[in-house]
């Protein structure tokens, strides 16, 4: 009896998602937004497709600010730019606007119970354990970990480009780069020597294996508040063993790798801070774990949510930077010119030497290189959001509905999917100008738009919303700064980088990624690399 009544429930439930659109007068009926594509995905199939820039676009250019979108059996989700509203997702009082709890759920149950893998209170103190280490100070003393994995990578790249230009899959030597920038800077832990054409420690591969952005992927980490409620943790061991789905099962793999490894780590460095190794209290993770050791007991961290920010550091700061320098190198190669001038300046600041922090981070053309590709091209073009709570968004100028009225403001009811228009909003035109969707580094160089300014865009960041902005903001973009201006101004003055012969094809993903062209899955971005002769410039 009672399994009936649990499958008539079900049956019940489904039922209504069908009819409610029809039956039931939305708040968002009158915001404008594309026709769904289907009934049952609605829009969604469009937006999270490899090759949905074009949609992407259409969706900010065609709508507005605020669009309606449509998602599976008739549901709607608001797809927002608009810098008044984004101000109230990612800066409004606690609990209004927050992340989706089963990429919260599905997040833990991959990396651990790392920064983004918590919420509320727990979110609340890991950030202000993690805050500090981020800091400019820390930086400065980590700046010559990133020089010397700069200059490994340049004498890998050049056993590999000899005398004479080569095809080189620079993504693949970024993606080595930066994990062994967080290993030795975030751990104090080497992953790559950088000394051949491939690495073959078990834990590398593992760290950069993509997380699959596939329909079943997708599925299986929406599915994770069932499967968490599943029992003990043996059991859901043994039901995701037996799921018959290849990616699971690598996925899988994968974590297993990864927590093992970090759970050694993390054993190997608290033994060494306790004996008075001062050496290990240098990295990220050794600054985590002395600050946790020092603090209040309230305020402690336990053992699992260190090792998880181990995991999250690793995704988090492996491929978002990586995809990035290649983005940035892909660009120089198509623009020589900016590509020349900024090796000149490099040339001129350092004289062939390392160029020191400050230093590095005052340079204005290459400072204008990097704001511009992450303007331009933000390696996560939308961030998902939920509200925790009924709420209303007021928009910078009202718009017109898809009734023909005036829209000064958007209620938002509780539990409503909302996502946050990364790469619209650092592309709107109404701001940035007719050339928004140009790659311009020269706008950098002289006063932004008055519209921006005038804007308050919340991002973290040089006016864009790149690295978000608010309590989910990405703590470690000053990282991510330095570290892409250190091996970017190490490789101009090694190498020039040209287009290969190989089509680059640019994926939407959780992170975006380069291919060979539409039908290649592989994430890989080749380039023509030669040596670089000092004499060249002069």
């Amino acid at each position: 009896m009672l399994v009936q009544v649990v499958l008539l429930g079900a049956f019940a439930w489904a039922l209504w998602q069908i009819i409610r659109p029809f039956i039931v007068k939305s708040a968002w009926d009158v915001v404008p937004g594309p026709p769904p594509k289907s009934f049952v995905s609605g829009n969604l199939e469009q937006l999270f497709d490899r090759d949905a820039w074009g949609f992407h676009d259409e969706v900010a250019q065609n709508y507005g600010p605020v669009v309606k979108i449509n998602a599976v059996l008739g549901g709607k989700w608001l797809y927002v730019f608009d810098p008044t509203a984004l101000r109230s997702i990612v800066l409004k009082e606690k609990g209004t606007f927050d992340q989706i709890p089963w990429l919260i759920q599905s997040t833990r149950l991959l990396l651990g119970p790392g920064i983004l893998g918590v919420l509320g209170e727990a979110h609340r103190r890991q950030r202000k354990m993690l805050t500090p280490v981020f800091s400019d100070a820390n930086l400065r003393v980590l700046t010559p970990v990133f020089y010397d994995v700069a200059h490994r990578l340049v004498q890998g790249i050049s056993r590999t480009v000899l005398d004479s230009p080569r095809s080189v899959d620079m993504l693949d030597w970024m993606g080595r780069a930066a994990l062994e920038i967080i290993g030795k800077a975030g751990m104090g832990h080497s992953f790559d020597p950088l000394t051949s054409d491939g690495s073959s420690d078990p834990y590398t591969k593992a760290a950069k294996t993509p997380l699959s952005f596939t329909p079943a992927m997708v599925a299986m980490r929406q599915a994770s508040p069932i499967l968490t409620s599943m029992g003990p943790a043996r059991l859901r061991r043994w039901i995701v063993d037996l799921l018959p789905i290849p990616q699971v099962q690598q996925l899988k793999d994968v974590v297993d790798v990864l927590h093992d490894t970090s759970l050694r780590i993390i054993d190997e460095k608290k033994a060494a801070l306790q004996r008075g190794d001062t050496a290990q209290g240098k990295d990220i993770i050794g600054i985590l774990l002395k600050a946790n050791m020092a603090a209040a007991a309230e305020e402690r961290l336990p053992d699992e949510q260190i090792i998880g920010q181990m995991s999250i550091l690793l995704f988090a700061a492996t491929d978002t930077t990586s995809h990035l320098m290649a983005q940035v190198l892909q660009l120089l190669a198509e623009h020589p010119d900016v590509q020349q001038k900024v090796r000149a300046e490099i040339f001129v600041s350092g004289d062939g030497q390392d160029v020191a922090y400050d230093q590095l981070q005052a340079l204005p053309y290459l400072d204008a290189v990097c704001k511009e590709t992450l303007r331009l091209y933000p390696p996560t073009p939308i961030v998902l959001r939920e509200a925790c709570q009924d709420s209303t968004l007021t928009l910078s100028e009202p718009m017109r509905g898809a009734d023909g009225s005036t829209i000064e403001n958007v209620f938002v009811p509780k539990g409503s999917n909302v996502l946050i228009g990364v790469r619209a909003c650092n592309r709107n035109k109404a701001l940035w100008g007719d050339d928004a969707e140009e790659w311009k580094p020269e706008r950098w160089l002289k006063p932004l738009p008055k519209a921006v300014e005038a804007a308050s865009i919340p991002g973290v960041y040089s006016h864009l919303m790149t690295f978000v902005g608010g309590a989910r903001s990405c703590i470690g973009f000053k990282f991510a700064q330095i570290e892409m201006k250190v091996i970017l101004s190490t490789l101009l003055a090694n190498f020039t980088f040209e287009l290969s012969e190989k089509p680059i094809f640019w994926n939407v993903s959780a992170i975006t990624f380069p291919s060979v062209g539409k039908e290649s899955e592989k994430p890989e971005m080749w380039l023509k690399v030669g040596r670089y002769q000092r004499n060249d410039l002069e």
